[in-house]
Order: structure tokens, then C-alpha cells, then sequence
């Protein structure tokens, strides 16, 4: 009796242990697969992702790819309307031509004072600086005391100061001025008075 007994003891201890054990395996496999669908779900969270960051890379290749295009047409262009090449911006160097007389422009220097050579002297000076056609006479007006340019275009000759410094630009066709030389063809009439005897000093 006490043997039978002590049988089924042992066997309620198995069937409980069975029990346990299929329960905890049961447990072990339900954490397993949810696991593995969070892993799965995890996985495909991430490939989503990454495709999402490719296609963005994609895109912004294609708009870079086609911005250099549209720069490169447009390139030529803009290089003509940005050119800082140039000394001077196109205005100012079109301004200046407009005011100059230009080096080949026919200059007449009148001596109008009593030292010999002083319109030579400064037909070297007026040649030095660029100037390619340049005849000298004599003013028979008078000894001056101030030098004269008087210029045959309005609006002209202001260069003229850059050799003849400090002497007021006049604009006119120069009858007044008399001279033992032809003025025909002369854009400008130089008289030079006795401030700028740069022979005798």
C-alpha cells in the first residue's frame, strides 16, 4: 500500500514536471517567434530606409547633373556679360573715347613768348606722350604770360592736361589766334605763354 502510494506521488511529480516543461517550452517558442517578427520587421524597416536614401542620392545626382547642364549652355553667355578682362568697364573706356582726340589728332604748338625753342621743347613733350602729328609755329599775337589750348571739337582734348598741366581748355576754331603756320587740319592749338617757358628755367 505504502509502495503504491509512494508510485503515485512520483507520478503526479513527472506529470507536473511534463507540464512545466512543455509550458515553458511553449513559452520559449512564442518569445522565439516574436522575436523573429521583430527582427523581420526591424530588417525590413531598415531596407526601406536605405532605399529611401539611395533614391534621395539618385535625385540630387540627377538635379546637379542637370544644373551643370544648364550651366554649361548658358556658360559662354555669361562670360560675355560678366567679362572683367577688360582695364576698364565698357561704359567708361566708350565715354573716354568719346572725349579724347585721340593720338593721331593733328596738334599745333604756338610759342608766345621771347625764348627760342620753346615750342619745339614742348613738341618733344606732346610726342613723348604719344602724340604722332605734332607742328610748332609762332603766335604773333603778343608776348602771355598764360599758356592757351584751345580745342576745334566741344567737349574735347581734357587729355591735353595730362602734358599741359593747369591751363583751361577753350573750345573754338582758333581764329583769334595768329600764327605764322597753316591751321587747317588742326584739332588743337597749344599757345604757350611765358608760366610755362620750361627752356629758360
Amino acid at each position: 500500500m505504502a509502495k503504491k502510494k509512494k508510485q503515485n506521488a512520483l507520478g503526479i511529480f513527472f506529470s507536473f514536471f511534463l507540464k512545466a516543461v512543455v509550458i515553458i517550452l511553449g513559452l520559449v517558442i512564442l518569445a522565439m517567434g516574436a522575436y523573429l517578427i521583430r527582427y523581420a520587421l526591424k530588417e525590413d524597416n531598415e531596407r526601406k530606409e536605405e532605399k529611401k536614401i539611395q533614391d534621395s542620392a539618385l535625385s540630387q545626382v540627377s538635379d546637379d547633373a542637370l544644373f551643370e547642364t544648364a550651366t554649361d549652355a548658358t556658360g559662354e553667355d555669361e562670360d560675355i556679360l560678366f567679362d572683367t578682362e577688360g582695364d576698364q568697364p565698357a561704359d567708361e573706356a566708350s565715354t573716354e573715347g568719346e572725349t579724347s582726340l585721340g593720338l593721331d589728332a593733328k596738334l599745333l604748338v604756338l610759342n608766345a613768348t621771347e625764348t627760342a625753342g620753346l615750342a619745339a621743347a614742348w613738341k618733344e613733350k606732346f610726342t613723348a606722350a604719344g602724340y604722332t602729328d605734332v607742328q610748332t609755329g609762332n603766335y604773333y599775337g603778343g608776348p602771355l604770360d598764360s599758356s592757351r589750348i584751345v580745342v576745334t571739337e566741344e567737349g574735347k582734348g581734357a587729355e591735353l592736361n595730362s602734358v599741359l598741366e593747369n591751363v583751361t581748355i577753350e573750345y573754338g576754331n582758333g581764329e583769334d589766334i595768329e600764327c605764322d603756320v597753316s591751321k587747317e587740319g588742326v584739332k588743337a592749338i597749344i599757345v604757350i605763354g611765358n608760366s610755362n617757358d620750361i627752356v629758360s628755367q
